[in-house]
């Protein structure tokens, strides 16, 4: 009986059979070996974007470790430092910390409290930059933000699929005791910081959903007495019952992919169908 040699990105375990009949393989399990990188602190261009340039390039690294497709090389190991963005790469430096990626980048802090991050992206073994740099800008409240962006781009570029990093989650929050739980309306970063919310606990929240854009939420409320559907603004944060439905009991609302039209079930002379909404020419 032959081996059978195979080099391929993944490693299986595959168990095989030869008779008379074509060869059968079963894949009996699957591994993937996280992609290595390397993240320097960001250079700091100024005094004031110290403590902003260590927070954003960790808060990168922990992003790509956490999808599980990538391995942070301890910045212990590091033989090379990077004092300056535009600097030549050594690449065998970091080759011979086994790092297959480079993410080098800048920080900046102007008077008026503008972060200007820069950054850039190599393959350590091909020794040569992945794309071209870019340069993300905007207040320094919204480091995170900032952070999660340039982690976006990151996996973008490795993997061919958009991130997920700058993105939030829409959830119900429930406190207190068991024979007393409030519930609010809460919405909140896809790794749980800057948690805000949006109702108070006096009136059950279920159902959250997000518009196709981010900008609007769907729930359902029983602020009015019974239970509504509500639809709310984000930017600035504002809320109506939709379609004025103040004499009927409505639930389940969903956005249409293009988020114009809003399905939803409504409770009508004792019977329950399902409706649309349309936001655009407010007809049901």
């Amino acid at each position: 009986m032959s081996i059978l040699r195979s080099f391929v990105f993944l490693s299986l375990l595959i168990c095989f059979r030869l008779n008379a009949s074509p060869l059968e393989i079963t894949i009996t399990e699957g591994t993937i070996e996280p992609l290595s990188f390397a993240a320097p602190i960001f250079v700091t261009e100024n005094s004031g974007s110290r403590q902003y340039s260590k927070k954003i390039t960790q808060l990168i690294a922990q992003d790509l470790s956490g999808s599980g497709l990538f391995r942070e090389v301890s910045r212990g190991a590091h033989i090379s430092k990077i004092d300056d963005f535009d600097a030549q790469i050594k690449y065998s430096d970091w080759r011979a910390i086994n790092a297959q990626i480079l993410i080098a980048g800048s920080a900046n802090l102007s008077l008026s409290g503008e972060i200007t991050v820069k950054f850039r992206i190599f393959d350590v073994f091909a020794g040569q930059e992945i794309g071209k740099g870019l340069e993300i800008s905007g207040n320094k409240e919204n480091w995170r933000s900032m952070g999660h962006k340039v982690a976006d781009v990151v996996y973008k570029r490795l993997t061919g699929e958009n991130g997920y990093f700058d993105s939030r989650v829409v959830f119900v929050s429930e406190t207190g005791p068991k024979n007393d739980r409030k519930k609010r309306l809460a919405i909140m970063d896809y790794d749980g910081a800057n948690i805000e919310y949006l109702t108070r606990s006096s009136h059950i929240v279920f159902g959250p959903r997000f518009s196709p854009k981010g900008d609007r939420l769907l729930f359902t409320s029983n602020e009015n007495g019974f239970f509504q559907v509500f639809i709310m603004e984000l930017n600035p944060i504002s809320k109506k019952v939709l379609n004025d439905n103040y004499d009927a009991m409505t639930f389940g609302p969903r956005f249409s992919p293009n988020g114009d039209i809003v399905a939803y079930s409504k409770e009508k002379g004792g019977n329950i169908d399902l409706y649309t909404y349309n936001l655009t020419n407010k007809k049901e």
